[in-house]
């Protein structure tokens, strides 16, 4: 028997056409998940209570080019965003007073949020460490409350305050300047990341309707080793302000690249 070479149909083939110039910002490119920045919020309602924390453990928590002031003041922020163009949601944030280059900075160490949208454009345009928790902020007679669970039944925090005096409206805009550190995980094993960037936001158009500052009181509930709150203890509590304000969140811009 002879042998005889099978020649096999020529394939036909069209070449992808995904390129640079036609990936989009985010994923899926043909269908992204959240707009471009700017974002909208309408009537934000927020708690803030100032603390003295231990400085050893605040310092840990700052990438290399930060520098924190003595003593450390930690911030935690419980907000109500009934409207914002990603949809309405709570926010809960955790974050230090710091200086960039002389210069005073508020960087984000932890954030939790209610809702999926403004979780997933957080942390990937602007390296906000979000996360999904269960948070509740609620009036009860004299007193404003807040609560952070994760998951549910797990109480991590509580803050209330008591609204006792107004304050003079901040002019012009809020200014911003906020920091957090987007850490993008490489695919391969074992690598470092892929990118590790400190993104600034500053400049936010800000309108504030009214403020109030009173007493406050800030408990971290429980010791979790996956959500570690804790580990900016409180201290001396410096200050409970609440605000009611409109704002917008811009788009940030990289000061650091660590890898």
């Amino acid at each position: 028997m002879t042998a005889e070479t099978v020649t096999q149909p020529a394939v036909r083939t069209l070449p992808g056409q995904l390129g640079p110039g036609r990936i989009r910002r985010s994923m899926p490119v043909d269908a992204p998940y959240y707009q471009e920045p700017p974002f909208y919020f309408r009537d934000a309602r927020a708690m803030t209570i100032a603390y003295e924390t231990d400085a050893g453990a605040a310092a840990a928590l700052l990438p290399e080019g930060l520098e924190l002031p003595l003593p450390a003041m930690a911030r935690l922020m419980l907000v109500r965003y009934p409207f914002s163009t990603f949809g309405p949601y709570n926010e809960a944030i955790l974050g230090l007073e710091c200086l960039w280059q002389g210069a005073p900075r508020f960087y984000i160490a932890h954030i939790a949020v209610t809702e999926v949208p403004p979780l997933v454009a957080g942390r990937e345009v602007w390296g906000y460490p979000k996360k999904m928790a269960h948070i509740e902020i609620e009036q009860e007679a004299e007193f404003l409350r807040g609560t952070l669970e994760r998951p549910r039944g797990v109480r991590l925090i509580t803050a209330a305050m008591r609204m006792e005096r107004p304050l003079p409206l901040p002019s012009g805009d809020g200014g911003g300047g906020s920091l957090s550190l987007r850490v993008i995980p490489a695919a391969g094993e074992g690598a470092p990341p892929a990118l590790a960037e400190l993104i600034e936001v500053s400049n936010m158009e800000s309108v504030t309707h009214e403020a109030w500052a009173g007493t406050g009181t800030l408990s971290f509930d429980t010791a979790s080793a996956l959500d570690p709150w804790h580990c900016l203890p409180v201290g001396r509590i410096t200050g409970a302000v609440y605000t009611r304000y409109d704002f917008t969140l811009p788009h940030g811009r990289v000061l650091k690249r660590y890898c």
